[in-house]
C-alpha cells in the first residue's frame, strides 16, 4: 500500500480509515489486476483527463494536477477524483470560475500579475502560433486582459475581478490556457460511462 492516502490526514484517522477498509482492498485486488497504488496513482488519473476528456496541454496539467488536490504526493484520493469529475462533467459556472482562476494562481496569492498571464499565454500561443514573434503578440494580449478584465486598475486581476469579467462574459473563462475538457469531449464521455445521466 502507500505511504500515505492524504497528507491532510491525521496520522491516526488514516489507520482507522485503512483497518476500516483494509479487507475490501484486498477482495478488490484479488479480482482485478491492479494494486492498491496503482489505482490511486496520479499517472493514471492524467490518462484518464488526457484519454477521457481530451486534456492534452502537459502544461496546464501540471496546473491542473496542484489546484485539484493541493498538494505534491504522487497519489490521487477518491475526494479528489469525484470532486475534479463532478466539476468537469456537472460544474456550475461559479465553481468553474473558481477553479480556473486556482489553475492561473498556482502560488496561491489571490491576484494574477502580468508576468504570470505572460507565462500562460505564451505557453498556449507558441503551440497554436509558426511567427516567430510570439513574445511581441503575447504582451499585446495581456495588455489587452488587464484593460478588460482589471476593474479596479490596480494592474492586477485579482478573483473578484476575474469573477465579474467571466460572468459578464464566459468565453474569457480560459482565457490563459485550457484547463477544462471542452464540451465535444464531455458529451463523449458522459454518453459512453454515465449513459443514464439526464442532464450535465
Amino acid at each position: 500500500m502507500s505511504a500515505s492516502l492524504d497528507a491532510s490526514l491525521d496520522p491516526m484517522e488514516e489507520i482507522r480509515f485503512r483497518k476500516k477498509h483494509g479487507g475490501l482492498w484486498a477482495e478488490i485486488q484479488k479480482s482485478t489486476h491492479f494494486t492498491f497504488d496503482e489505482l490511486e496513482s496520479k499517472a493514471h488519473f492524467r490518462d484518464v483527463l488526457h484519454t477521457g476528456l481530451g486534456m492534452t496541454d502537459s502544461y496546464m496539467m501540471e496546473r491542473v494536477m496542484v489546484a485539484l488536490d493541493r498538494g505534491t504526493s504522487p497519489y490521487v484520493t477518491m475526494a479528489t477524483f469525484a470532486k475534479a469529475m463532478s466539476l468537469y462533467l456537472r460544474g456550475s459556472l461559479e465553481e468553474r470560475i473558481t477553479y480556473a482562476f486556482t489553475c492561473y494562481d498556482l502560488l496561491g496569492e489571490g491576484y494574477l500579475r502580468r508576468e504570470t498571464m505572460y507565462q500562460l499565454m505564451k505557453k498556449s500561443l507558441a503551440k497554436a502560433s509558426r511567427d516567430d514573434d510570439v513574445e511581441e503578440a503575447v504582451k499585446e494580449l495581456v495588455d489587452i486582459m488587464l484593460k478588460r478584465m482589471d476593474a479596479d486598475l490596480d494592474g492586477v486581476i485579482n478573483f473578484n475581478d476575474f469573477y465579474v469579467s467571466v460572468t459578464k462574459t464566459p468565453s474569457l473563462l480560459e482565457s490563459l490556457g485550457y484547463c477544462l475538457p471542452e464540451r465535444p469531449a464531455v458529451y463523449a464521455f458522459v454518453s459512453t460511462w454515465c449513459p443514464a445521466w439526464k442532464s450535465m
